[in-house]
């Protein structure tokens, strides 16, 4: 669980061209989430591949092995219950397809206290969802890539997946210079990986709480890259044959973010057209809201 947070600090730029495809509106405010009772702390959003117009979320440290799904506005109060998993802190939520059909993986890589030797991602195939699902389902055939880092352990909130090689990037918090870690396809269910540490990042660089990194996303054509923190989103188009860690080399475009009480949650939206933010609830209670910016 975190302590509210409340930011004044200079906002850092980047110099880049932006064409005119990533170029995105401001926010547009979808309003409080209907399923606000549940998601309190939601801490990563992913959009749906398998039903479209959808989103999964979850809740942080504390709550149940649970995933909540949404619609495009917010609205939906069914859950999905990860069988055999375990809530620690779960901190992120991505998407990958598969010949044989989408996946979720589910991201236990919070460690605020650093005091952890193993983290842990959680992966099950993605349901179908339809008029007659259930308010509570449970999902099974869940799979558990357990890892641990090279150089001790480490608190993070973001992971991505490449979707073409299914290669897992994890980038930690809270370090001055943000560092990468890659679990290559295919990772095991059965023992304990340990990490490969890539790179040091070069943006989002310091150690004030503004700049932990929060969440990240890579979009379904596996063209593009959002990484997010308190204050800012940053952006990415790869470059042709270009890998994660290449792109993340470059200077990223700022994207526009409205700020919220205590935002982590970023992604693009299915189809591309736009991307997503979502918060937890920030001081006196504010209730979770959904935010989205389309492309121009």
């Amino acid at each position: 669980m975190k302590k509210y947070l409340l930011f004044i600090i200079p906002l850092l730029s980047c110099q880049q061209t932006v064409s005119p495809s990533d170029s995105f509106n401001d926010s547009q405010d979808l309003g409080v989430i209907e399923n606000v009772g549940q998601i309190q702390e939601s801490s990563g959003i992913v959009a749906s591949y398998r039903n479209k117009g959808y989103l999964w979320t979850h809740n942080d440290s504390g709550d149940r092995n649970r995933i909540f799904l949404l619609d495009a506005n917010g609205k939906g109060t069914r859950e999905f219950n990860l069988e055999g998993a375990t809530n620690r802190d779960w901190e992120a939520i991505s998407m990958v397809q598969f010949p044989e059909g989408s996946y979720i993986y589910v991201g236990e890589i919070g460690d605020n206290n650093a005091n952890h030797e193993e983290s842990a991602i959680y992966r099950v195939p993605e349901p179908d969802i339809t008029a007659t699902t259930a308010q509570y389902v449970t999902l099974k055939n869940v799979q558990k890539i357990s890892f641990k880092y090279p150089d001790g352990p480490r608190d993070a909130e973001c992971f991505l997946i490449d979707q073409g090689s299914k290669d897992i990037y994890i980038i930690s918090k809270r370090d001055n210079f943000k560092r990468l870690y890659r679990l290559p396809y295919p990772q095991s269910y059965s023992s304990t990986m340990t990490a490969e540490f890539v790179q040091e990042l070069t943006f989002s660089t310091g150690t004030a709480t503004p700049l932990f990194i929060t969440d990240g996303n890579v979009s379904v054509d596996n063209q593009e890259i959002i990484i997010k923190n308190y204050l800012q989103i940053f952006h990415w188009r790869r470059n042709t044959n270009e890998s994660i860690p290449e792109a993340l080399k470059r200077t990223p475009i700022i994207l526009p973010y409205t700020a919220e009480p205590q935002g982590e949650g970023v992604c693009f939206s299915q189809n591309g057209a736009g991307y997503y933010t979502i918060s937890e609830t920030g001081p006196n209670f504010v209730p979770v809201k959904l935010y989205y910016y389309k492309r121009k």
